[in-house]
């Protein structure tokens, strides 16, 4: 900013001092509370020109209030991290003493040996205790960040000696807005929609946010599922910040239904981590001691203990917790817009913003009073972690697949990202009949200070009782990708330890006089493809298994190797060459360079069973009533896994538009009963024109139900005719939903929907009830769960019963279509890749999936 812009700031803002002063904000927000604000510190009313809770804040407003917090108070730096999809900065702003701002590093460093459990207690004990606030993780729940504001001003201007003695013996971390994308997605909705004066009707349109809502990020992901899995860009930035300082508090601020009150933890016994010590969750109750008396101070009802999840290292409140810190969901009930009637009475959006502050201070306070339990705590966290994992059976898990070097170093990158020592294997070993090579396959010692975390991503989650599950009770990462993993009960040979991902290495290998060919064993082939596809390049795939020439010989022959002949493209082969080879070097992907079009082994080149890949057109069904994540997962796929384009159609404008551009629709779950019989005729004739509608969850049973797809449903039994208390119903319910499990199945290796997939053991993400009987005709159930299923998660017998030995995924031929139908999401949370491929697949062989036609058919 320039000398003069300054000048015509300071200005402004003490203009609008005069007309905004500070206690008129603070009557309010602050009735418990005595202020001594710095004047020179600007309030937010008094820099954005409204009173906070008249309005939505604009991501772009709350960084350029932020950004002036740290240009004019020595209390505060601001940091951007990162950015969103859509291009919105994110924000980290440290809020501490400026003495401790002079000495940062070296107090992060002392404060860090409280993770390593060689290190002497009295390093840390002249650290400050680091206070980890995180707003807006779920754009629609606008308080939290409005709430932000105020915290940062009342830290950074406050001069009263409570406050500075926070200061002194603390470090604040805010990240005003976890979701900036989302946010703004609601901001801008609410702020369109609202009245003077505000309508409290709950019909109201302020009120009633479309799809997709502002929960989600760009890609419609939750991303407070997201702190393990690191699917999405958003969330690295902050996984990165987290282990820099390793914070002994870290609170998520929420919102929940309008009738509600206010909730804190502790949640249930029920929701513990069996992972986890028990003083990790005692410790939650004495920092519930300061937010009760926080909101009893100021009036506000509240409950705690009830509900919400500590089970899972998925959440921004859990995670801390696998790192010896006190982590926490506070969840404040939504106005939804400025005022809303609820059965409390009219909810103000000022209110919710005056709970989440409240707590909020109320945090930082007690971490300062609890500075040296929370210490011990961290401390003993990871000297347990090191005693438990001496006990646990596994030595070391083994990961990597030379055939899939993408996924390969994706997994070893997530390893990293969350701070996991990795080491490299120093030669060649086999584990339950998986072999892994050097360069190729990483060793993951059980032994190490992140043996909780490591176990979450690699093994099964321990065993767990039937009770009230927030959410999913299986969350492992390995399993999902897809990939050969293992776990060792003897040390493996393990060498130096990694720092860093190793560079792929990719090209073309020679030049091709005949053909190239692309390998989908590997992850990141499927790019190379879309980009090819994209760029109207000719590809043939092998439907029949055929053998290429290798340098080491004795190429097996195998199904789903993608061709580009050199012949009858509408490049020369020079430029092909060229383009190939550029492509293939961004993405790390090797392809073979043929002379001939004779096989080594199988099927030759020109054989009939090496098909023609159409070019596909996609379209995703996006709309109200659509569920957002699921088809948000799709379009995830679609973008990063096979970089090609997709088009995004509201439901309505399947009985509108043209259908036949597209090769392949995808039904996601939702809601579709309102749909007109126009879009199920339309459906119908483009099916059976050739069309591939991939449909799964509810929206595969609209599909079925209104005669798409003749797939048959395994129903569940109707409930039986018992007496049960009327207080044991949420009980009752928990046990008989599924509530996301890992299982394990069978698939169809020769099929093409499981093209690039190497073991017919593959493990699958049960999420739903939804089960379907396997097909009459045998060569359409594609994936089919195991008789007697591996199960990870809790699932009650009826319901494992129910789902054993039950069709997966399933093909259901439609005159020259198909449509195709999931039980559950493949593309699940984006980092479920095993069961991804198959939605890849099912749009680039759609015509492919059909079974032989008998003669006389």
């Amino acid at each position: 900013m320039s000398l003069l812009a300054r000048g015509l700031s300071a200005v402004l803002l003490l203009s609008l001092s005069l007309l905004f002063p500070a206690h008129a904000q603070s009557a309010y927000f602050f009735p418990a509370t005595p202020l001594d604000p710095d004047p020179a510190v600007p309030t937010p009313e008094q820099f954005l020109g409204y009173p906070v809770g008249s309005r939505y804040t604009r991501h772009d407003e709350l960084v350029a209030y932020f950004e002036e917090l740290a240009r004019v108070s020595p209390r505060v730096k601001v940091e951007r991290i990162g950015r969103t999809y859509e291009g919105r900065p994110l924000l980290l702003a440290t809020i501490t003493d400026p003495d401790n701002h002079a000495n940062l590093e070296s107090l992060r460093q002392a404060h860090n040996t409280l993770v390593d459990p060689a290190a002497p207690e009295s390093v840390a004990s002249g650290a400050p205790v680091v206070v980890w606030l995180a707003y807006s993780v779920h754009g629609a729940e606008t308080s939290s960040a409005e709430a932000a504001l105020l915290t940062a001003w009342f830290l950074a201007a406050d001069r009263s000696e409570a406050t500075r003695h926070w200061l002194r013996e603390a470090v604040v971390l805010m990240d005003p807005a976890q979701n900036p994308d989302g946010r703004d997605r609601a901001a801008n909705w609410h702020n369109a929609w609202g009245s003077n004066p505000p309508s409290p009707d709950p019909a109201d349109r302020e009120h009633v946010e479309p799809f997709p809502g502002g929960r989600f990020n760009h890609y419609l992901t939750d991303l407070n599922r997201d702190w393990l899995a690191l699917a999405q860009a958003d969330s690295v930035p902050k996984v990165e910040h987290f282990h820099r300082w390793y914070p002994n508090v870290q609170i998520d601020f929420h919102e929940m239904g309008k009738d509600s009150t206010y909730y804190f933890e502790p949640s249930p016994k029920s929701m513990e981590s069996p992972l986890l010590p028990k003083s990790s969750y005692e410790a939650n109750k004495v920092l519930a001691r300061y937010h009760a008396q926080a909101l009893d101070a100021i009036g506000s009802l509240y409950y705690s203990g009830e509900n919400y999840d500590n089970f899972s290292p998925i959440y921004g409140s859990t995670y801390p917790d696998f790192h010896g810190g006190v982590g926490a969901t506070v969840e404040q009930a939504s106005s939804r817009g400025r005022v809303q009637e609820t059965v409390n009475g009219p909810l103000e959006f000022r209110f919710t913003i005056r709970n989440h502050l409240n707590v909020g201070l109320a945090t930082v306070r007690g971490a300062v009073e609890q500075k040296a339990f929370l210490f011990r705590l961290q401390k003993d966290f990871f000297r347990s972690a090191l005693e438990q994992a001496g006990r646990y059976p596994v030595r070391d898990w083994v990961f990597g697949d030379r055939n899939d070097p993408t996924l390969s170093r994706r997994l070893l990158s997530l390893l990293l990202k969350h701070r996991i020592e990795v080491r490299e294997l120093s030669r060649a070993v086999e584990v339950d009949g998986k072999r892994f090579e050097p360069g190729s396959a990483w060793v993951v010692p059980a032994r190490q200070p992140a043996f909780r975390l490591a176990h979450a991503i690699f093994e099964f989650t321990p065993p767990v009782k039937g009770d009230v599950f927030y959410s999913g009770t299986s969350y492992a990462v390995a399993p999902a990708y897809g990939l050969s993993y293992a776990a060792s009960r003897s040390a493996l040979p393990a060498g130096a330890r990694v720092q860093d991902v190793p560079a792929a290495s990719g090209g073309v290998d020679g030049v091709a006089s005949y053909a190239y060919a692309l390998d989908l064993r590997d992850y990141g082939a499927y790019r190379l493809l879309g980009a090819l596809l994209a760029q109207d390049i000719r590809l043939r795939a092998a439907f029949a298994p055929l053998a290429l020439p290798s340098a080491q010989g004795g190429a097996e022959p195998r199904r789903g190797v993608v061709l580009v002949p050199v012949a009858g493209q509408p490049l020369a082969p020079a430029a092909l060459h060229a383009r190939i080879d550029e492509l293939a070097r961004s993405l790390g992907v090797r392809v073979q360079a043929l002379a001939s079009g004779k096989s080594e082994v199988g099927i030759d080149l020109g054989s009939d069973s090496v098909k023609p890949v159409r070019k596909p057109g996609i379209a995703l069904v996006m709309g109200q009533g659509v569920s957002a994540p699921e088809i948000g997962a799709a379009w995830h796929a679609f973008d990063t896994a096979l970089g090609y384009p997709t088009s995004k159609i509201k439901p309505a404008q399947l009985g509108e538009l043209p259908l036949e551009r597209y090769t392949t629709i995808v039904l996601a779950s939702g809601n579709y009963a309102g749909l007109p019989d126009g879009v199920v005729a339309a459906l119908k004739r483009w099916i059976a024109a050739g069309g591939s509608l991939v449909a799964y969850n509810s929206g595969a049973r609209w599909a079925i139900d209104k005669g798409l797809a003749g797939a048959k449903l395994r129903e569940a039994p109707p409930p039986r005719a018992e007496r049960l208390d009327f207080g044991s119903q949420r009980e009752v319910f928990a046990l008989r939903r599924v509530s996301g499990n890992i299982l394990s199945a069978d698939v169809d290796l020769s099929h093409p929907l499981a093209f690039g997939l190497q073991d017919r053991r593959l493990l699958v993400n049960k999420e739903t009830g939804l089960v379907f009987e396997a097909s009459s005709n045998p060569y359409l159930t594609v994936v089919r769960i195991d008789d007697q299923p591996r199960v990870n998660g809790y699932l009650s017998e009826e319901n494992l019963k129910r789902v054993s030995g039950s069709a997966f995924v399933q093909v259901v031929p439609v005159e020259k279509g198909n449509v195709v139908v999931f039980a559950d999401d493949p593309a699940h949370r984006k980092y479920w890749h095993g069961t991804e491929r198959l939605l890849l697949n099912a749009a680039l062989f759609s015509n492919h999936l059909n079974p032989i036609r008998q003669r006389g058919e």
